[in-house]
């Protein structure tokens, strides 16, 4: 007999995943995006993101980080990166972009878009770059100035390109290759969450007996105010970490 009530909850259970996938597939590009940016969705880590949006976020968005991870089940997935813009992806991975030249105000998601203030709708978020198909110019740039570095990746659009080095660094150049800034992962571009900088002395002593317990053997790069938050940029054996408290300094979460 559970046998036979076992088959018909395994019918009903394929049967909702099914429709859920079938929902996310019906839906536009637009109504996809719509619905990701106006549903409660639900926090995740981001072990539990598929591989091939972590691979998008690996290779085209380095120069910042993710702060906020959500899962719509037969939707997809949004994530609020640090520096205020929001990425959304379907339930298979395929990133969703937004790209309208009209005016902010004529478009339906608002004056900054689903993306917000810092996508470029004309240009749009750009492509990964081969460290090889770079310019000569950068090339020779980071081999001038950065002898010890390795250029690790890069992503590029019609204006600018950004290089990625190990240090781990970040370069921004124009079109033509030219030397621009470095930027650190704590910016934003939205005046209203510019980051107040910190130094070690200005964090509060629970963060600062944290990081000390944790993470001995890092570097304090730079750390920043934002909201009820504070991020703090590290180097850890090589390696970037972004370490996120609250404003009394007690311990949130990591992102690499």
């Amino acid at each position: 007999m559970k046998k036979l009530l076992f088959i018909p909850l395994l019918v009903l259970t394929a049967g909702f995943f099914f429709q859920a996938c079938e929902k996310e597939q019906n839906l536009s590009d637009e109504a996809l995006l719509e619905a990701l940016s106006t549903t409660e969705l639900q926090t995740v880590e981001p072990a539990q993101l598929p591989a091939p949006v972590l691979e998008t976020v690996e290779t085209l968005f380095f120069d910042t980080y993710m702060e906020n991870i959500y899962h719509g089940r037969g939707l997809g997935y949004r994530i609020e990166l640090s520096n205020e813009t929001c990425l959304y992806f379907r339930e298979n991975g395929d990133m969703l972009e937004f790209r309208d030249p009209r005016p902010r105000m004529m478009n339906r998601f608002g004056p900054n878009g689903p993306h917000g203030p810092c996508f470029d709708r004309v240009i749009g978020f750009g492509r990964p770059v081969r460290p090889a198909m770079l310019p000569e110019a950068i090339r020779q740039y980071v081999n001038t100035n950065y002898p010890d570095a390795v250029i690790r990746m890069a992503r590029a659009n019609t204006e600018r390109y950004v290089v990625l080095i190990s240090g781990p660094l970040v370069l921004v150049f124009d079109n033509q290759g030219n030397f621009l800034n470095e930027v650190s992962p704590l910016e934003n571009c939205n005046p209203d969450r510019r980051c107040r900088g910190m130094n070690t002395a200005q964090l509060p002593e629970t963060a600062s007996a944290y990081i000390a317990e944790n993470y001995p053997e890092a570097s304090f790069r730079a750390a920043c105010g934002r909201g009820e938050r504070i991020a703090v940029f590290m180097v850890n054996n090589g390696e970037r970490l972004i370490l996120i408290f609250d404003a009394e300094g007690n311990f949130l979460f990591s992102r690499p």
